[in-house]
């Protein structure tokens, strides 16, 4: 039986890749970091939603370099939570991360496992540099461009989630400047898209673009209405990174900030019933 490996399992995009495959009846093993008590509450609860189920094991990021898998496997690599993420350890993730690859190109070309590795959208990914050179190696290896991915759970350095916070101009500022504002997915929209992206191209590197016209902006100005001109007077400039997969937009920008929206309530209210124990 196929394993999926999720290196950022409790983080965003990695969260709803392991439930996606864990919902398909497949085994999954989750890897994941916390990095202050905030994350680690936020751990806990996703452990409840994916962590019950018989098919999932999980394991610290320290704990990677000890896993042995086959070639059958399929390791996926959330180097876009790693970039939006609010992390204080990002040199000692991703030499964790190099030093599994190169064990698993070790066994020879044959018995490497396939590597998956989802990159933000951005001119400058150079933190990422040691995990991109030691995948170059690997033929059946591929890299995932993604635009700004939305939804619930969204890390609280995203614009969105800031926004929906009603943070101030301080951390939504850098927010949008650190993010690919050309673009934005839903995040159910890429999940459900992700089996067939990886089987529908040959190329190694695929970008991932919406079915939607200038989906960020209207995303965006849900969340900042008129003000949003005050957060970010930049040009969008779209950047081409790979061969392009159109994800159909099954989740228009009003459902999906509004199920966002809905989310971050709940979640807040979470917060503070947890503060009262």
């Amino acid at each position: 039986m196929q394993t999926y490996i999720v290196i950022g399992a409790y983080q965003f995009v990695g969260f709803y890749v392991a439930q996606y495959f864990l919902n398909q009846g497949e085994e999954v093993i989750g890897i994941d970091w916390t990095d202050s008590e905030a994350s680690k509450y936020i751990m806990e609860e996703k452990e409840l939603e994916i962590g019950r189920s018989s098919n999932y094991i999980y394991f610290p990021i320290n704990k990677l370099k000890l896993l042995d898998i086959t070639k059958q496997d399929t390791v996926f690599i959330s180097c876009y939570d790693i970039q939006s993420g609010k992390i204080g350890k990002i040199d000692f993730l991703i030499d964790e991360i190099v030093f599994f690859i190169e064990k698993c190109k070790k066994n020879g070309s044959n018995e490497t496992p396939n590597f998956v590795v989802f990159m933000p959208i951005e001119e400058e990914i150079s933190i990422f540099q040691s995990i991109l050179s030691s995948i170059r190696g690997i033929d059946s290896a591929k890299i995932i461009f993604l635009p700004t991915i939305y939804g619930p759970w969204q890390s609280e350095g995203m614009s969105f989630e800031a926004g929906i916070n009603q943070l101030g101009q301080s951390d939504i500022k850098p927010a949008i400047a650190n993010e690919y504002t050309g673009d934005a997915l839903f995040i159910t929209d890429f999940v459900n898209a992700l089996e067939e992206v990886l089987a529908s191209s040959s190329d190694r590197d695929i970008q991932l673009c919406s079915s939607i016209d200038d989906h960020w902006n209207k995303c965006a100005k849900l969340i900042f209405g008129e003000s949003l001109g005050s957060f970010d007077s930049r040009s969008t400039t779209k950047i081409n990174k790979g061969s392009i997969f159109e994800v159909p937009s099954k989740i228009d920008p009003e459902e999906g900030i509004a199920l966002q929206r809905k989310h971050n309530k709940r979640l807040n209210l979470l917060k503070k019933w947890r503060k009262r124990d």
